[in-house]
């Protein structure tokens, strides 16, 4: 019969040896937070001074009873209840978990994991923030310790977040920028380029084509349009519609797979589809073989495609085109660019899947530069010139 595991928090029994004259070795098993039992070790002079040590490492790798974390507690292990914690409210997709997790390992513990809670200052952690190489991980760096902080304050272990007192980051906004027809036009020739160009191996499917054609048709993420299924897809209605219900992710030990549900509540939607998009779809659905997932973007081995494959892909596709500033994400923004030129934002918006359309303006619609034709309005101040003079 399998011994029952320790309970969190708790050891086995203590064993001591004499490693060699003078020096002692006390050890035993310990059930860490995260659920996973380790043996820790504990060296001194005598049995009992190497029992001390032992259970001195014993009490800092404790959670303290009652509130879950205390001041005295390093930030690894305040960083590894707070990720357990995270992941077992479920509070978001494993991918974004992941992430957090690899900025703990890579960042906060090699420059702060063995210091203690209430060390961590304001000014120590506006210096480890600040020394990451961009500002993406800055941003991502302090999200993290944000969080960590605030657990600690909900458990009492600190009057205030310190990461709420560290400077503002400021990143350089960059400037939306959409396709115009003459660039679609360029971009699907590239495309082409790449489709007839000979390479070793199988010649290309009609994937990358028709996959920017329905991000064009759709405003849909990546992800998204991979995850379409046929049973998504309604040819009955007038016009077509298709159903964005999913979206694909890739995760260590799961592979890449079909996630049943998009980026955010707002992004299950509906999209009537123009008259392009539905031959570009009948056709597939006449030409493709059929697969297990009934997908209508699959691999040859009848898969799910990866995003960053696809992403690959075209970075492939637009090389030395003068089109290397084009993403997958820019079609996107191409989208609720003409959609606002044409109707309104809050129309991009719902088509994006966006909540609002504050985040649809400000970072999916490209600046309108061009004014009104005042020009008949400003003719008014042609009488108010003085008459020309004849020297």
């Amino acid at each position: 019969m399998a011994r029952p595991p320790l309970p969190i928090g708790t050891f086995g029994s203590i064993k001591a040896t004499e490693v060699r004259p003078g020096v002692h070795r006390a050890r035993t098993r310990f059930r860490d937070l995260d659920g996973v039992t380790r043996e820790i070790t504990g060296t001194g002079r005598s049995a009992s001074a190497a029992e001390r040590e032992l259970k001195v490492k014993i009490a800092d790798r404790s959670a303290p009873t009652g509130d879950l974390i205390g001041p005295d507690m390093r930030i690894n292990q305040v960083a590894l209840l707070w990720l357990t914690l995270y992941r077992a409210e479920q509070r978001s997709e494993a991918t974004t978990a992941n992430e957090y997790e690899r900025i703990v390992d890579n960042v906060i513990n090699p420059a702060i994991g063995n210091i203690r809670l209430r060390e961590a200052t304001a000014g120590r952690l506006e210096r480890l923030i600040k020394a990451q190489d961009s500002h993406s991980r800055r941003k991502k760096t302090k999200t993290v310790l944000k969080m960590m902080f605030d657990a600690a304050v909900i458990d009492d272990a600190l009057p205030a977040n310190p990461v709420t007192s560290t400077s503002r980051l400021r990143g350089q906004k960059k400037e939306v920028q959409a396709l115009s027809v003459e660039d679609l036009n360029a971009v699907r020739s590239a495309v082409n380029t790449w489709m007839t160009k000979k390479r070793p191996g199988p010649r290309p499917n009609r994937d990358m084509p028709d996959i920017v054609d329905l991000l064009l048709a759709t405003g849909c993420r990546i992800g998204e349009i991979l995850a379409l299924r046929w049973s998504d897809i309604d040819f009955a209605v007038t016009p077509p519609t298709v159903a964005v219900t999913g979206t694909i992710k890739t995760e260590t030990g799961q592979g890449t797979y079909r996630k049943p549900k998009p980026k955010t509540d707002a992004s299950q939607r509906k999209i009537a589809l123009p008259p392009f998009a539905v031959d570009v779809l009948m056709r597939r659905r006449i030409e493709q073989p059929s697969n297990h997932y009934n997908a209508v973007f699959a691999t040859r081995n009848g898969t799910w495609h990866q995003v960053g494959n696809i992403e690959r892909r075209w970075r492939t596709i637009r090389a030395d085109t003068g089109f290397e500033w084009v993403t997958p994400h820019t079609f996107r923004k191409t989208v609720a660019t003409l959609i606002d030129r044409l109707v309104d934002s809050d129309t991009a918006a719902r088509v994006l899947g966006h909540t609002s359309d504050a985040i649809t303006k400000e970072f999916y619609i490209e600046k309108n530069r061009s004014t009104p034709d005042v020009t008949q309005i400003l003719q008014t101040f042609a009488g108010a010139r003085p008459p020309a003079r004849n020297d």
